[in-house]
């Protein structure tokens, strides 16, 4: 071995930035620079298939925005056209071309997601948006990561290609939602390839971003080695006042292949990502006089203070750091493929450590200590506390898939077999404030212009939590078990999936801030999955496919009862379409999913906070009403209560069109009906979930000029929206009656020009967001009268961003 190589070692617990691009650095002299190496031409579609990785896609296969095969359909690589499932692919391609730097960002691209909760402001995503991310109707807020479980937003600088797989398919995965799954596919070692690529981006709100994405391989004894590096480092801002937060993420592959049949892969990924607290507006309710549900930002009522201005104050940073350690071997004896992994990951998420004045003007009851836009001594002030809260997960899974492959006369079957096991320790510590009888420590004058102070030391009374069990403390396992079989029989005119899935759920949660005996649920459920797709003529085939899901709601009641895990069954049939060039290819479905269990929320019922309120009112005495009214405003209501019946149902387009070799287009469109078919609140009953948006589109295109003057050059253009967005219902005059966000249409533009530089293969790409200048949304107008109900926005500017990027391959 190189001894640059040997150096290759790390110390301490976790994987930091610096270490990874050192070794980088000495694998590159270890190869003795890097090779100028171009992606690989894709297989023409006549000549010789070669065999395809069994447990991986070759990414090699993606040309364009255009993907032919998918893992995540059936757990081995099989082509998408084969799959009786919806799936659509986004391509490493695709995700550079418009500049994206997680998943997230993706989901304005597949019309079957609605992520409402999302930042559009920033780029720095801290957690997938819970509650507020719908798929196919159904809300849900993770997805997986090579099979397994992912919570977080990943960097896209580590990862291949993302596959979005609709419907519950527990079949496959053991527990899912039953809505789909968004699927990460980690990038990879390439054997026999050395190369590297390097690029930084800087953007019109002062944002900045560094990546190099590096591989090595070579011979080592009788066998082959390969190293992997991929590492990003992003300074965060957006227009917003005190934005300023980072990014940080560093990912190592080791790959070993002693014996043509055998690999052993190794991999080790540190993330970390802040972003202030505080980012949002002050605003403030309007119930009584007017009556009609109206929210009225500060910026109305001070026009001299601008829409940048927010109540963060630059220092109580919302941060999360996550460590993943995965060991992968895979072996082949003859037609059995073997593969068993091992993975380790842990994450903190700090969501407060400092002064915060938590935005809400009304009870100032928040888990943060509190404050806001208020009055004091006849001032008008923004008070502020100081508080602490943080999540932490530690997460452990082990299994192994054997794959078998069977010819039998005219027929074709291919066997997935295996086990998982996952477990989890997940701790939510209580949020500690500094003196509880009066958290409120700072108080600053509404002025214009005059930020927040962030010069201030916590309070002497603040103690944070160190450990214990918090209000949201549980130890969740699960343990699977799947087989897989697909057939192709006629000429592949006829292929089957059917797969079956049985899993052991086991959710242990604890009492609100108590360390007492925990509630625990247990679930056993088999979930069956069976699809065929018939190939109707050389280019067009239908397919239909009953699927089902199960996954354990983790939400507790006030008073810690637990709910029943949520169970979805899902039917679906369509067409899969593919010129025999390949130059059209898609799917058309319908879809019809019932999900039954988990918990929803009850606006009308007693919590915990309303047994106390009810208990001091019935003292009567003047402490006790003062310190009632000190914590509430009015009698707080809202738990949640045993989940009844949920039905979705809709029909998706997803096509990807190559028309010639130099212009690509890739779109999607679906339209999707949910609603709660079965509650305890018979109010909610025909109701969805706020977000949900019913009819959703994507567009994006790309054309390369391939001759003449502008050979080199590149132009494309991303179009996404939908209709009206819902944001909440109000009870006014005696029923519930629906709020709504106006229609949104974004536009992202993109151009670049690839050229020699010193010698290299380089590139300029210049990225613009939010072409057209769409606005945000927030608050409800005043309509001044008592019987009409506020149901119209204030526009928020949202500015055209500006993203100028260099490249090159070293």
């Amino acid at each position: 071995m190189n001894p640059a190589l040997q150096n290759c070692q790390f110390t301490g617990r976790r994987l930091r930035l610096a270490g990874p691009v050192l070794c980088a650095a000495l694998l590159a002299s270890a190869g003795q620079g890097f090779a100028q190496t171009a992606p690989a031409a894709p297989a023409s579609e006549e000549t010789e298939v070669v065999k395809l990785p069994t447990f991986s896609v070759s990414t090699e296969r993606d040309y364009g925005y255009r993907a032919s095969n998918s893992i995540a359909g059936s757990r081995t690589n099989t082509p998408i056209k084969d799959l009786p499932v919806n799936i659509q692919v986004f391509t490493k391609d695709l995700m550079d071309d418009l500049g994206l730097m997680t998943q997230v960002d993706l989901e304005a691209y597949n019309g079957s997601l609605v992520n409402g909760g999302s930042d559009r402001n920033s780029n720095n995503s801290i957690q997938q948006a819970y509650n507020a991310f719908l798929f196919r109707g159904f809300q849900q807020n993770w997805g997986l990561r090579d099979g397994l479980r992912e919570y977080d937003p990943v960097d896209l600088q580590g990862i291949a290609r993302v596959e979005v797989v609709k419907g519950p398919v527990a079949a496959l995965y053991g527990l899912t939602y039953p809505g789909g799954v968004m699927q990460n596919i980690t990038k990879s070692v390439e054997m026999g390839k050395t190369f590297g690529r390097a690029n930084v981006s800087i953007d019109s709100e002062g944002e900045y971003r560094a990546a190099l994405d590096a591989n090595y391989s070579g011979k080592l004894n009788e066998g082959e080695f390969g190293a992997r590096f991929n590492g990003a480092y992003t300074q965060s801002k957006d227009q917003r006042a005190h934005s300023e937060g980072k990014v940080e993420y560093s990912q190592l592959n080791l790959a070993w292949k002693p014996l043509a049949s055998t690999t052993i892969e190794f991999l080790m990924e540190h993330g970390y990502r802040e972003k202030p607290n505080g980012l949002g507006f002050f605003s403030r309710g309007e119930t009584g006089a007017a009556g009609n549900f109206a929210d009225i930002p500060l910026q109305i009522f001070h026009p001299d203070i601008p829409w940048e201005w927010n109540w963060s104050d630059g220092a109580n940073m919302r941060s999360l750091e996550t460590n993943l350690y995965r060991g992968k071997i895979t072996h082949t004896i003859g037609d059995l493929d073997l593969q068993a992994h091992w993975q380790y990951s842990d994450r903190q998420q700090i969501d407060g450590n400092g002064w915060d004045a938590s935005g809400n003007s009304q009870s100032g009851d928040g888990w943060e200590a509190g404050g806001g836009w208020t009055t004091y001594a006849g001032q008008e002030v923004i008070e502020m506390g100081y508080s602490y809260r943080d999540w932490s997960n530690q997460m452990h899974t082990y299994g192994f898939t054997g794959v078998y492959k069977l010819d039998v006369a005219e027929t074709k079957h291919t066997f997935a077999f295996g086990a998982n096991a996952w477990a989890e320790k997940f701790v939510s510590r209580s949020s500690t404030q500094a003196g509880a009888a009066n958290p409120i420590r700072l108080r600053f004058p509404v002025k214009s212009g005059i930020p927040i102070n962030t010069s201030y030391a916590p309070p002497p009374d603040f103690h944070p939590v160190t450990d214990g069990n918090g209000y949201t403390h549980e130890n969740n396992s699960n343990d699977y078990y799947f087989a897989n079989w697909q057939m192709s029989a006629f000429n592949n005119r006829l292929n089957t999936n059917v797969s079956v899935n049985r899993t052991n759920v086991k959710l242990m949660q604890w009492a609100n801030g108590q360390a007492t005996t925990p509630g625990v649920t247990k679930q056993s459920k088999t979930s069956p999955m069976v699809g065929a797709v018939y190939k109707v003529t050389d280019a067009v085939s239908v397919f239909g496919l009953y699927s089902t899901s199960l996954f354990p709601d983790s939400g507790k009641d006030s008073r810690g009862g637990q709910f029943t895990p949520q169970v979805g069954k899902g039917l679906e049939f369509g067409a899969k379409f593919e010129t025999a060039d390949g130059k059209l290819s898609g799917t058309v479905t319908y879809f019809s999913i019932l999900r039954e269990g988990g918990s929803q929320n009850d606006p009308n019922k007693n919590n915990v906070n309303t047994d106390e309120y009810d208990r001091l009112t019935a003292l009567g005495t003047p402490a006790a009403l003062a310190q009632r009214d000190a914590q509430w405003s009015s009698r707080p209501l809202g738990d949640l209560i045993q989940g009844g019946e949920q039905e979705g149902k809709g029909f998706e387009v997803d096509v990807v069109y190559q028309p010639t070799k130099n212009w690509q287009v890739v779109g999607s469109f679906a339209n999707v009906d949910h609603e709660f078919t079965k509650s305890a609140v018979a109010a909610t009953i025909g109701q969805t979930y706020p977000q949900a948006i019913k009819t959703r589109y994507s567009l994006l295109t790309r054309y390369t000029f391939t001759e003449g003057e502008a050979k080199g050059a590149f132009v494309g253009l991303g179009l996404s929206g939908g209709s009206k967005a819902l944001m909440d219902y109000v009870n006014f005059g005696g029923k519930d009656v629906a709020r709504f966000e106006p229609a949104r249409l974004n536009a992202d533009l993109f151009a670049g020009y690839k050229f020699k530089f010193l010698g290299r293969d380089s590139w300029v790409q210049l990225n613009v967001k939010n072409l057209t200048e769409e606005d945000n949304y927030f608050g409800w107008k005043a309509t001044g009268s008592a019987t009409k109900l506020a149901t119209e926005r204030y526009e928020v500017p949202l500015p055209r961003v500006y993203r100028l990027t260099f490249g090159i391959d070293l």
